[in-house]
């Protein structure tokens, strides 16, 4: 999502690397959890797999939250919110690098458990001041282990307005280099470093289309390996019923072909779209996937994405106030 500010006349931009030409910034050198590698180890320094690094042929958990809780509680302890228009630090772009017009809250009127085991991230327009949620976890190590394998999946309705000019939810990930400290708005953030230290978009949708696509961000932007500030992308792809029922979503980062690294997304566990290390060379793969991610929830209001595809600026007078997007469940698995 972050790098669609910068991304004219393009159809698709939720890319969280909001447009920036990147460098390849090594930051947050983690120790490792549960025998997978330092996650948030710096995309030069990430061990490639070989011989020894034999891969189990079973998940393991190592992160869930299916939102139990009383209803109106805030999201958890998981996971940071993030407040305003833009990032911590200089360096960041307002309008969070996409355009996007509203303000990010922790209020429960925009992000709050339903108390039936579901997150509801809700846009409310107050007088023509728009206000939504974003949310982003707290962990940023959640990594591929060299020789291994990442699922990255979550359970989630797409928002389902009357009026859905400007709309835009998504489901994504951005590499841990972007983090200078800390989580949310709380701690400040390297924009420059995006897109080299890698997004993946594992769900975006504009303007309520019951649409779904996948996105990889890397290299430098513009242009670059990845076609910045587009990105590798599926583009949008029909998805009927995401709007009126949970679909579930997912990514597998895939490092067991030590020579050609892949990224698959999913749609109820059905393969659309694949990324390879080849179609970008192994620098650039290297620093953008061969880390700690972090995951983020968010329902975005306009901006270049859903502006683009409508040829139009959104929202409008017409779009619908207080559709949500609401999740079952996100988990992270590895082998």
């Amino acid at each position: 999502m972050f790098g669609s500010l910068l991304r004219p006349g393009t159809w698709r931009g939720h890319g969280t690397a909001r447009g920036r030409i990147a460098g390849v910034v090594a930051v947050l050198v983690a120790a490792a959890v549960g025998g997978l590698p330092a996650l948030g180890a710096s995309a030069s320094t990430a061990p490639r797999a070989g011989a020894a690094a034999a891969a189990s042929t079973h998940w393991r958990t190592v992160f869930s939250d299916r939102f139990a809780g009383r209803a109106g509680s805030r999201a958890g302890a998981k996971w940071a919110y993030d407040i305003g228009t833009q990032y911590k630090g200089s360096s960041c772009p307002a309008n969070w690098g996409t355009g996007e017009v509203e303000t990010a809250r922790a209020s429960i009127a925009n992000v709050r458990r339903d108390g039936h085991g579901h997150l509801v991230i809700r846009a409310v327009d107050s007088g023509g001041q728009w206000t939504s949620g974003r949310i982003e976890t707290k962990s940023d190590r959640f990594a591929a282990p060299a020789g291994g394998e990442m699922k990255v999946i979550a359970s989630l309705r797409q928002p389902d307005p009357r009026g859905g000019l400007g709309y835009w939810p998504a489901f994504w990930m951005l590499g841990a280099g972007f983090r200078v400290s800390g989580a949310g708005t709380s701690g400040s953030m390297n924009c420059p470093s995006w897109p080299s230290i890698g997004e993946i978009d594992v769900l975006e949708d504009v303007n309520a289309l019951s649409e779904h696509s996948g996105t990889l961000h890397c290299g430098v932007a513009p242009g670059g390996p990845c076609n910045e500030f587009t990105g590798l992308t599926s583009g949008l792809q029909p998805c009927p019923g995401c709007q009126s029922g949970y679909r579930t979503y997912s990514v597998i980062v895939n490092r067991r072909n030590t020579g050609n690294e892949s990224i698959t997304w999913y749609l109820d566990g059905k393969a659309y779209f694949t990324v390879t290390e080849s179609q970008v060379g192994a620098a650039t793969w290297q620093a953008a996937v061969d880390h700690g991610f972090f995951l983020i929830l968010d329902v975005a209001m306009g901006g270049s994405f859903p502006n683009a595809v409508c040829g139009c600026t959104s929202p409008t007078s017409a779009t619908t106030s207080g559709a949500a997007m609401k999740v079952q469940y996100v988990k992270v698995l590895v082998r």
